[in-house]
């Protein structure tokens, strides 16, 4: 679909109530310039191009002089970074004596837009490696990759961060990673894509007893020789899939034992002992599968890099990441600005901004990461209009303002494009965390916070990962997300009364896994004008409280597009300590929260394990399914009113009047009108939704170029229906 760059009168009073304050449109001239250049000197002055300064931290200090010899210039201070490679070994750091002012803010931007590249890695040329002549190696090495594979001695070169892997682990395991031409090359994999599965289990194993299986195919018995073999899969449930180091392979009877135990065993948990013979697994960094262009390992034992060049030019560069600290970080930093900046190839976060205030990253590209993009703890401070993509883990981490007097940080993320994320750490990876702690683990303050005109798509687990109080998720486009994991949503939240005041409104979710799924208990949304579309989306309400979903088209060809149940009773939510304690820790019969949530204040003395005062009413739903609705809760429970109300909702086969239904466009025509059969029924404007043009994004993503449409689909051979928790 093509998105619009105007913004409804809606948005822009959301945004702006946000954004306003921190926004530089309207900012008068700097009262000081400084620049930095690839070619420049700290020695010189930084005053003009001629006299650029070389890196960051000499522009950051001569901003220190300034402010010590008295206050800073009227309009601030703008440093100008021209365009180039900037290699980093080691964090530029931003403290509040670096801050800005609300009249005089600090900028550290692109000068006229150009490319300027932050990098935490260590620059090579394919020359550097050398053919393979050892004959044990070769040997080991692919038929088809013998005569193409080289290899590099990485000690005389100092790389750090050359394994081996912790025997257990969920990411990449510490490792450096390589990258060429700005991509990064893939680590030696079997299979090369998707998985194979456990045919059956021979030991479960548990924590303190490594596991043992029986596999299928023949091809572990290639892997006999090497002793650092380690396997990622889902041993026992879909949300994790830890990688574990091998202690031996029996070839004869096709067993492979692990070295150390995997958390509560292996084989499916819902078919114990033997598993199902479907868990997924694939092998890590094996040199003996190497075996495609661009494919990559590394040998822990002899220090070497094995690679089979993608690019076979002897002058090819290649970075291999060594940065394992922030790139950037601002702490305790107020009115400083990052924009127009790339950030890329570093084995840690790229921004982390810590108790800021008033402080903006805006323009900025952020890629090839093996952790996160930004981390933003703070107070009217943002993420705007960036590209953040390949991150081994989740783009936009967002936390603030205080949970116990709910006051709001006034954080936003808004107007980013967020794609291919959790390559390297699959689950609780999403394109951003509101104050979410993966597994129902406490997280920090998330209140009053903004989530707007994101385009989220491509990755293995989750869109948005939600949690806190107050806040408001709009007008994103979600898709092609959740392809490798299970319990999962467009909008996901976990185990938690006290999630309150979230509105989900005016987004478009489709083609995806999951749709709104607050999970184990959590609580009080209101999913409002939201469009879902295709096989396995919708809204489940997993025995969480006061939901209501209102105002929705659902387009699905069959299944249920809301589901409910009531798992309190049988998981014993209403014992549960986690869910009481943080209930008990907001004090919910005194102010602010009596206030503002009056249900809440004696809601652990009248069954908090159901899910009370939801509301499924006033909704759209375009199917060729007469059961729209799955409701798994006991007879008693699916009766009673005061637990569930589906009311005023039009479900029906024939196309209620979309403009083109078959290219994706689920808007209503002008002058068609459901409120005869869906009373107070308000058109939602898909128009709306997605990416803006704004003074950082000036050009909006093509269908390609944002890889939208069946050809980019990663669930082609998807036969599921589930979208549910």
């Amino acid at each position: 679909m093509k998105l619009s760059t105007r913004l409804s009168a809606l948005a822009l009073f959301s945004i702006f109530c946000w954004v306003g304050a921190t926004s530089h449109a309207d900012s008068p001239a700097p009262g000081l310039t400084l620049y930095v250049s690839p070619t420049g000197d700290d020695t010189k002055t930084g005053a003009s191009i001629d006299q650029a300064f070389a890196t960051l931290d000499r522009a950051r200090d001569e901003i220190r002089k300034v402010k010590q010899a008295g206050k800073l210039p009227a309009g601030g201070i703008s440093v100008r970074i021209l365009g180039g490679l900037y290699h980093l070994d080691h964090t530029f750091e931003l403290t509040a004596d670096d801050s800005g002012t609300p009249d005089s803010p600090i900028t550290y931007g692109s000068y006229q837009n150009q490319e300027v590249r932050l990098s935490g890695a260590q620059t090579l040329k394919l020359s550097d490696f050398k053919p393979v002549e050892d004959p044990a190696i070769l040997a080991r090495l692919d038929p088809a990759a013998r005569n193409k594979v080289v290899c590099l001695s990485i000690e005389p070169l100092g790389l750090k961060h050359a394994g081996p892997y912790p025997n257990i682990f969920p990411d990449n395991g510490g490792i450096f990673e390589l990258y060429s031409n700005g991509n990064r090359l893939p680590l030696s994999r079997w299979p090369n894509t998707g998985y194979t599965t456990m045919k059956h289990v021979v030991e479960v194993g548990s924590k303190d007893v490594p596991g043992a299986f029986e596999y299928s195919d023949d091809r572990p018995a290639r892997w006999t020789q090497n002793p650092n073999v380690w396997l990622r899969g889902q041993w026992r449930v879909g949300w994790s899939d830890p990688a574990v180091k091998v202690a031996s392979i029996d070839a004869d009877k096709k067993i492979i034992t692990f070295a150390v135990g995997v958390p509560s065993g292996i084989g499916s948990k819902y078919n114990r002992p033997g598993g199902s013979g479907k868990e997924p697994w694939c092998a890590l960094n094996l040199l003996e599968e190497i075996d495609m262009p661009g494919e990559w390992a590394l040998d822990f034992d002899k220090k070497q890099i094995y690679l089979w060049p993608s690019d076979t030019d002897p002058q090819a560069e290649l970075s291999i990441s060594q940065l394992d600290t922030p790139m950037i970080h601002l702490n305790g930093t107020s009115n400083v600005r990052l924009t127009g900046l790339t950030l890329e190839c570093s084995l840690s976060n790229g921004i982390m901004m810590d108790k800021v205030d008033s402080c903006l990253v805006a323009g900025c590209t952020i890629k090839n990461l093996a952790k996160g993009g930004v981390y933003l703890d703070g107070t009217n401070s943002g993420v705007q209009s960036c590209d953040i993509h390949d991150v081994g883990e989740g783009c936009v981490y967002v936390a603030g303002g205080d949970k116990a007097t709910l006051t709001p940080s006034k954080n936003f993320v808004v107007n980013n494009h967020l794609h291919h994320y959790g390559v390297l750490k699959h689950q609780y990876s999403a394109a951003v965390h509101v104050g979410y702690s993966a597994e129902g683990t406490d997280g920090p303050s998330a209140v009053g916070i903004l989530v707007a005109h994101n385009l989220i798509h491509h990755a293995p687990r989750d869109g948005i990962l939600l949690s806190g109080e107050n806040n408001i998720f709009e007008y994103n486009e979600i898709y092609y997300c959740a392809y490798d994991t299970a319990d999962t949503g467009a909008f996901y939240s976990a185990l938690d009364w006290t999630i309150r005041g979230i509105i989900i409104r005016y987004n478009f979710i489709h083609d995806t896994i999951g749709g709104v799924n607050p999970d184990d208990g959590a609580s009080g949304s209101l999913t409002y004008g939201n469009i879902f579309a295709g096989p396995r989306v919708g809204v489940w309400i997993a025995s969480g409280p006061d939901h209501t979903v209102q105002n929705n088209i659902f387009v699905k060809s069959d299944g249920a597009v809301f589901g409910m149940d009531d798992r309190g009773i049988s998981r014993g939510y209403a014992t549960n300590p986690h869910l009481i304690k943080g209930v008990e820790a907001i004090h919910p019969d005194q102010a602010p929260w009596s206030v503002q949530f009056p249900v809440m204040t004696d809601m652990l003395a009248n069954h908090p394990e159901l899910p009370w005062r939801t509301k499924v009413i006033q909704n759209l739903i375009f199917t060729q399914s007469d059961k729209p609705y799955l409701i798994k809760m006991k007879p008693e429970n699916q009766s009673n009113p005061d637990l569930i109300l589906i009311k005023d909702n039009l479900v029906t086969a024939e196309d209620p009047g979309f403009v083109d239904a078959a290219h994706g466009n689920f808007a209503l025509k002008p002058g068609v009108d459901l409120s005869a059969k869906i009373p107070g029924f308000v058109p939602i404007p898909l128009d709306k939704m997605g990416l803006y043009i704004d003074e950082y994004r000036l050009k909006l993503p093509t269908d390609d170029e944002a890889q939208r449409g069946p050809k980019y689909s990663p669930y082609a051979e998807d036969k599921d229906k589930n979208f549910g928790t």
